[in-house]
């Protein structure tokens, strides 16, 4: 599991963890424990999401689109600050892997979301930094 985000309120801290196979962070897969700030007992557990859609061993797709192809799709103003492969939920509850670029643009921090296979854009998101967390909109 990698630490993905968090979320500060008050004493409590929920701490959302993707799973991470072969180096590619599976978003679907996602848990969120919240954990109190003064003694470190977990207050609660959301998993609904991993029990929902975890495999042991998803099979995991040959990147026809290089990140450097990948790179040249999107904002050329976007600096990039770090690259990974992700596989991302839909609305339509299917999955997609991407190339994850996290990048800045005007102050502002994004995650731009590459279709490893089709050079598609699939996703734009910003990330907010706040004095309670972390969060994407």
């Amino acid at each position: 599991m990698k630490e993905t985000y968090y979320m500060r309120e008050g004493n409590v801290i929920t701490v959302n963890y993707a799973y991470n196979q072969d180096d590619v962070v599976i978003y679907p897969d996602l848990i969120k424990v919240k954990i109190a700030l003064d003694n470190g007992e977990v207050l609660g557990i959301e998993a609904t999401k991993y029990l929902n859609s975890h495999k042991e061993k998803r099979e995991l797709k040959e990147a026809k689109i290089t990140k450097e192809e990948a790179q040249k799709l999107i904002n050329p103003n976007l600096e990039i600050k770090s690259v990974n492969q992700a596989i991302i939920p839909t609305e339509w509850k299917t999955e997609i892997q991407c190339w994850e670029f996290k990048g800045n643009t005007k102050g502002n921090d994004f995650l731009v979301y590459i279709n490893v296979e089709t050079g598609a854009e699939e996703d734009i998101l910003m990330i907010i930094d706040t004095p309670n967390g972390t969060l994407t909109a």
